[in-house]
């Protein structure tokens, strides 16, 4: 959010010495000169004394004066640096007081001004609370009142950015409830950003809420025409609730907003191979997955994809083998124990696939697909194993060793 300046606009406000009592009179004139500690004396006397204190005038020029302190704050030589701690909290009342009796809104622009001032300032202590103290409530209750004041001027627009950063906060505290209080109000908003709509659409999924995630999903694709994502999102919505036939028409469209870029093009395939695989459509998933591959056989999604795919079949076929009752004579237990087998050696080659396109980035690269390699690795471990590959299982199990040591 870029920071908002404080405008200061006194000859508009027209100051006769007969239109109001001195104390304001004296306190917008010094603040005009930049005696911030004279302004801030006689506009507190002015906000207690009976015959201005209900004047919107005086808190407009309270909640300006204050805010010129805080103004003061990020100036290191300023002798005002330290005038009052609380500047902040008082320029906030003093606007809300303004608003409260400027009934005839004689001070709104103006007024409008201060909550803007203030609310940025709301917003970067938030920024500070999230990026370095980490504190996450703290952040949230900051961008609370950064949203309060930003919906009660003309700057409805910079709230956005409060709710995205307590949201992204809430999602680092693993609260659901507060992701949703937070990101919600974005959509009724038509925000146009990805991170809203995933986040939203995952809690949907695991609250096993199949009506939101479509109305949400068909939003993000009202609002983003032309984020091939968003067809993607709304094609999972559509298999989730079992209408493959929209599911698949989905996907065409994202696939034809992607055809003239290759690589995301095979993205857009891979995504929807991982997506046929979560409603076990395990051929149309397949037949995606290869698409990519065709595409782009030089990639890390669609290889990842085929081979997870493949050993999670072969640990299901292993667990339907388990689940067969002893006493049973028909070979059922061992049908499924060789389709397990069967798997496992059809995950093989895309496994490593998967592995050799990690290998092959540069250092920085490699670092942050940490994770998926040793995915990789384990799982290619286990699928030693299975297949009594033993020889083949102890150079992997040597390269995870190796992974673990590099990151201790």
């Amino acid at each position: 959010m870029k920071k908002i300046a404080l405008i200061l606009a006194f000859a508009a406000m027209g100051l006769a010495a007969g239109a109001q009592n001195l104390n304001v009179q004296s306190a917008s004139e010094a603040m005009r000169r930049g005696y911030l500690d004279k302004a801030k004396k006689l506009i507190d006397q002015a906000c207690t004394n009976d015959q201005t204190k209900d004047d919107a005038k005086t808190w407009y020029y309270a909640g300006l004066i204050y805010s010129q302190i805080g103004g003061e704050v990020a100036k290191p030589k300023s002798k005002y640096k330290e005038l009052d701690a609380e500047w902040l909290e008082k320029a906030r009342d003093a606007a809300f007081r303004c608003k409260e009796l400027d009934t005839d809104k004689e001070f709104a622009s103006g007024n409008n001004n201060v909550f803007g001032f203030v609310g940025n300032e709301y917003y970067q202590r938030a920024v500070k609370a999230f990026r370095e103290e980490k504190d996450w409530v703290k952040c949230m209750t900051l961008c609370d009142e950064s949203v309060k004041i930003f919906n009660e001027c003309a700057m409805k627009e910079y709230a956005a950015d409060s709710y995205i950063l307590a949201g992204r906060a809430a999602m680092n505290a693993q609260d659901n409830e507060k992701v949703l209080k937070y990101f919600k109000p974005l959509v009724r908003t038509k925000t146009k950003d990805n991170l809203v709509y995933t986040t939203l659409f995952k809690i949907y999924k695991q609250n096993g809420d199949t009506n939101e995630a479509l109305k949400l999903a068909a939003n993000y694709v009202k609002f983003c025409p032309e984020d091939y994502n968003a067809n993607m999102m709304l094609a999972e919505a559509y298999m989730l609730k079992g209408n493959m036939e929209k599911g698949n028409a989905e996907i065409q469209n994202a696939l034809e907003k992607t055809k003239d870029k290759m690589e995301i093009h095979a993205q857009v395939l891979a995504i929807a191979g991982a997506t046929l695989e979560n409603v076990q459509d395990f051929a149309g998933a397949e037949a995606r997955y290869q698409e990519s591959l065709t595409a782009l056989p030089n990639q890390f999604v669609a290889n990842f994809g085929l081979g997870k795919m493949m050993y999670n079949r072969a640990v299901d076929k292993l667990n339907d083998a388990q689940n067969v009752p002893l006493e049973d004579e028909t070979g059922l237990a061992a049908k499924y124990e060789d389709e397990s087998k069967d798997f496992f050696r059809k995950s093989i080659p895309y496994l490593t696939s998967a592995i050799s396109f990690i290998d092959a980035l540069d250092a920085e690269t490699q670092a942050l697909n940490r994770k998926n390699l040793f995915d990789c690795l384990n799982a290619l471990k286990v699928v030693y194993a299975r297949l009594e590959m033993f020889d083949e299982q102890k150079a992997i199990k040597a390269r995870i060793d190796s992974l673990v040591q590099s990151a201790n």
